[in-house]
């Protein structure tokens, strides 16, 4: 081949298996990961909980924890954030027309006022959030439970061909009788450390302009207690327990990742402005700096238009909403082929008031929520077990199968196990926020607030407690 050719055949060769080489698996199976993103997926596998031999129908692909790890990942970049601009505004004096601080309330905690800090000032602060998490769709982490089932086939017939099924040339009574079942509870443990950094700048005197910088450590660790249930009485599937056969083992895995998560910018403008209400409109960019393998980020952008209304008082209400558009992201689609799906959309709100205690003291209450559309989320679906072949005394035993005779009768049905399963659907997320900001001198900020769920809808935790210190310059 004309070496002038062979250019352009790689290229052309490389562009031709390229969606090939992008549709991964994420996580392989024979593969150890590193990756937070894997943890779950890997516990079902070579890596982790082997089956024992025989076909046992799941996959980590269409289990039910698949939707925990698109759950974790939204909640840990998605998280409610401080308003990056509350506290010391500058107004103008009526009489000298010069920028004074204002002597109302320090602003509210997890939503926005109307009014901007002043043209040409600037505001620096940095926050703490813990997130401890206990439950996700209402089912409590500590208790997953996951059902792994063989085929009902027939020993003489095709796969598909259940010992319920009439008889037939294929199916001359010889039902299976190897019906064992592993049953898996899991339980997660996941918290979240979250500093954040903001900054705001005035440009002029109604449009502000700021950055909000997450630095966030996250720690997952799983652990699957597996039982085969013997319904065969036969003993023959065991896990592998070093130099001995057991019917339960245990599976732990724990893993953590630290590092800069997605950075957000904002732009407010206030649109119209009153003696003591003001309204602002805005928008929010989050870009995709965090890595969404480790949990860090969403791996996809997102913009969120909002609106604020507010009134200025010694008790000083405001109303916030606005809705969020996310791109696709690994993380929202099948990591077992590495496609992208898109992230939900979310419509976000806030309604509240600051109350103005002292000139040093503001208390802070707000109804902070997010209607997320068209999710993962899971859902109980229970699997019966099948009981062993319900033989026929009359029958002499069958010479393949000496547990089930020649014409014995349709399978005896066990107990109910419970499972989880997935679905999607648009949920929504309420908490309420009680917090006060504390100003000990000139421009300084202190900021005390605990984020309470209110329902238990999505991937929910413990009382969020937030610290936070702010100057305005």
């Amino acid at each position: 081949m004309s070496t002038r050719l062979l250019g352009p055949v790689l290229i052309l060769s490389i562009v031709s298996t390229w969606p090939s080489l992008k549709a991964q698996s994420l996580c392989p199976a024979s593969v150890a990961s590193d990756k937070l993103i894997c943890l779950i997926p890997q516990v079902f596998g070579p890596n982790g909980l082997v089956l024992p031999a025989g076909p046992f129908q799941n996959s980590f692909a269409s289990n039910s924890l698949a939707p925990l790890n698109s759950a974790i990942a939204r909640q840990s970049v998605l998280l409610p954030l401080a308003s990056p601009s509350s506290g010391i505004i500058f107004t103008q004096d009526p009489v000298t027309k010069l920028p004074v601080p204002s002597t109302d309330s320090l602003g509210p905690i997890f939503a926005e006022r109307a009014e901007t800090i002043g043209k040409y000032r600037a505001f620096v602060g940095f926050d703490y959030q813990y997130l401890k998490f206990d439950s996700l769709d209402n089912f409590s982490l500590k208790k997953l439970p996951e059902v792994f089932t063989q085929p009902d086939n027939t020993l003489l017939a095709p796969s598909g061909q259940t010992c319920s099924a009439a008889p037939n040339s294929l199916n001359t009574g010889h039902c299976a009788y190897i019906r064992d079942v592993v049953k898996v509870n899991n339980s997660i443990d996941l918290k979240i450390h979250q500093f954040i950094t903001f900054v705001t700048f005035g440009l002029t005197s109604r449009i502000d302009v700021s950055l909000a910088v997450p630095i966030t450590d996250v720690r997952l660790g799983i652990v699957s207690d597996a039982t085969i249930v013997n319904v065969s009485a036969t003993g023959v599937h065991v896990f592998d327990c070093g130099s001995t056969n057991c019917p339960n083992q245990r599976f732990p895995s724990a893993r953590t990742a630290s590092g800069i998560g997605d950075i957000t910018l904002r732009v407010k403008g206030t649109a119209w402005k009153g003696e003591r209400s003001a309204f602002a409109i805005g928008v929010d960019v989050r870009t995709s700096t965090g890595d969404s393998l480790n949990f860090l980020g969403a791996g996809a952008a997102g913009v969120k238009p909002f609106v604020v209304w507010s009134r200025r008082a010694r008790f000083s209400p405001h109303v916030n909403a606005g809705f969020e558009v996310n791109g696709s992201s690994r993380i929202a689609g099948d990591i077992s082929t590495g496609t992208k799906e898109r992230l939900p959309s979310q419509f976000t709100y806030a309604a509240g008031a600051d109350v103005w205690l002292t000139k040093r003291i503001t208390a802070a209450f707000d109804f902070v929520g997010q209607q997320v559309f068209e999710a993962r989320r899971l859902i109980r679906k229970d699997i019966t077990e099948l009981g062993a072949c319900a033989p026929n005394q009359d029958t002499p035993p069958d010479p393949l199968n000496p547990t089930c005779p020649v014409g014995s009768g349709p399978a005896n049905m066990g107990p109910a196990d419970p499972n989880l399963s997935q679905t999607t659907g648009t949920f929504n997320v309420s908490n309420f926020s009680v917090g006060a900001k504390l100003r000990p001198f000139s421009n300084l900020v202190i900021t005390a607030n605990v984020l309470i769920k209110m329902n238990n809808a999505g991937l929910r935790g413990e009382p969020v407690p937030l610290v936070s210190a702010a100057y305005t310059f």
